[in-house]
């Protein structure tokens, strides 16, 4: 078996968070304090009212690979799809992306940034400039996104006037035009739309599993998964606690943290 192409290392990642509103201002304004005057501080060590959203987290990404990143709610999916997106500052630990990775795209909220009064057509430049696609950009990718997401028949409307639906189809639509060499999606694949959800993954599928990118969706839902992704990684209280190709033996670890998760 050929070894494939690392696109993606992450190496002992760890993000810390503080619970409480005024020691979180107060350790902010302790951080500056201490960065403005060039004074070294433990970034490993827990503070007063602080915890480890990420504690340790490493793992490789290759191509190819369509990653189901499984966690309840707060195990720390959201922080590290955002630190390897670069929202977040790395506070210990190593993101490195092969020289071959041009373009990153992470989605998050999938229909934030549509503005109601301005109708669907408009809409995409709007998103597509969100994304850093140029104009140009936009007009060759236009037939795909309006036949992807079938709403040619309202795209001059004002896009208040759609259903949840159709805003949803239009921003996937958005995205799936956009090709990266990774791509990362946040709970993108929450909405009700069987048909829809299958037409991405079927997508999905030939763009990122055959074309040797990658793609990794956090979610803590399972609709479907197992038919779209060929390796788990399962997060607990920000710590990997399943990685593996063996789809079936994640989704049940994940079932069972989320059982536990329920009765307490």
């Amino acid at each position: 078996m050929i070894a494939q192409k690392v696109l993606l290392s992450v190496e002992g990642l760890y993000k810390k968070f503080t619970k409480d509103l005024k020691y979180n201002m107060y350790h902010g304004v302790t951080d500056l304090t201490r960065n403005f005057f060039g004074i070294n501080f433990k970034s490993d060590e827990l503070r007063t009212k602080e915890f480890w959203a990420l504690n340790d987290v490493s793992f490789n990404i290759h191509e190819g690979e369509i990653v189901a990143l499984l966690g309840t709610n707060g195990s720390g999916k959201t922080t590290l799809i955002r630190l390897l997106a670069g929202i977040y500052n790395l506070e210990k630990g190593a993101v490195k992306y092969d020289d071959c990775v041009k373009n990153i795209i992470s989605v998050f909220a999938i229909k934030s940034g549509f503005y109601s009064s301005l109708s669907g057509l408009e809409n995409v430049y709007l998103k597509c400039a969100y994304y850093g696609l140029t104009k140009e950009e936009v007009d060759e990718r236009l037939d795909f996104i309006v036949d992807f997401s079938g709403v040619a028949e309202y795209l001059h409307a004002p896009i208040g006037k759609y259903s949840s639906g159709m805003k949803t189809r239009l921003a996937m639509s958005i995205v799936l035009s956009i090709k990266g060499d990774i791509l990362f999606i946040d709970e993108g694949f929450s909405f009700s739309d069987p048909g829809f959800k299958q037409k991405c993954f079927d997508y999905l599928k030939k763009e990122y599993l055959q074309k040797g990118k990658s793609l990794v969706i956090a979610t803590h839902r399972l609709d479907k998964i197992k038919d779209l992704a060929n390796r788990i990684i399962v997060l607990n209280k920000g710590k990997i606690v399943y990685d593996g190709l063996e789809v079936a033996d994640g989704m049940m670890k994940f079932h069972n943290l989320f059982k536990q998760d329920k009765t307490h």
